[in-house]
């Protein structure tokens, strides 16, 4: 049976709500049967059906969920939506079920694990390079700007192969860049795996199963699509995990 990946979709107001159909291809190219679900619902029916769930783009999150007040840069915020998504990707984490995190969905997973954000990078880093390009105007495919990523990473390992890099400790890749916030403090059992030149943190992970955030948007760019194929593999066996589990509660059961 192919993985079900819950992909969790908020408003459609805007035009990065709607990149969540190149999510669904991705992910459907990549083995999974993706399964689109509004941040209205129960955070428990998602956990119930899902073998791994996505956590995409999206508005700023509200910064009373790390502690902060709303500084006078922060732009539009759905408080509701940040509630359901953090409560998800804590109940996933507690049953193992894998999650990637794209963009808003990296910081999600960040401040689910008490971790903080800028909320606004060129307000509060003075060497900040331009990371809000206009998703209106700006083709998303584009690579807009380098990141070092660690080779003693998961996401190097999943990379790699499509990457044309040679090196020991870090290497540089381009990718596309539409956000204005980020991580400031990372989140309890994450660690930053790749970085702006200006040393923002462009993507996280745990150290155990597969929880990965990039901010970026990798359902754009090409070589990306083994970072998909990685995802669905983690689903795959989190699914095999999951009936082997049922399977042992029925006989004990019986």
């Amino acid at each position: 049976m192919k993985p079900v990946i819950v992909i969790i979709a908020g408003s459609f107001n805007d035009i990065k709500s709607k990149w969540i159909l190149h999510h669904s291809q991705a992910i459907s190219r990549a083995g999974g049967i993706p399964v689109i679900y509004t941040a209205l619902g129960d955070p428990g029916d998602v956990v119930e059906i899902a073998d791994g769930i996505l956590l995409t783009e999206g508005p700023d999150i509200h910064p009373y969920f790390y502690g902060d007040d709303p500084s006078p840069s922060i732009k539009n915020v759905d408080y509701s939506r940040d509630k359901f998504e953090i409560e998800l990707f804590r109940r996933a984490r507690s049953r193992d079920i894998p999650v990637l995190g794209v963009g808003r969905g990296m910081q999600i997973m960040n401040v689910a694990t008490n971790g903080t954000l800028y909320q606004d990078l060129q307000r509060e880093i003075p060497k900040a390079i331009k990371h809000d390009w206009d998703p209106l105007t700006v083709d998303p495919g584009q690579r807009l700007h380098s990141i070092r990523l660690k080779t003693s990473s998961k996401l190097y390992d999943i990379l790699k192969d499509r990457l044309d890099v040679a090196s020991t400790n870090e290497v540089f890749i381009h990718v596309n860049s539409f956000h204005h916030q980020g991580i400031k403090r990372v989140g309890e059992g994450f660690r930053a795996v790749a970085f702006s030149i200006d040393g923002i943190a462009e993507a996280v992970e745990s150290d155990e199963g597969f929880y990965i955030g990039v901010q970026w948007n990798p359902q754009f760019l090409p070589e990306m699509i083994s970072l998909y194929e990685a995802f669905v593999k983690a689903a795959k066996e989190s699914q095999k995990r999951r009936i082997e589990r049922e399977q042992i509660e029925v006989e004990a059961e019986g």
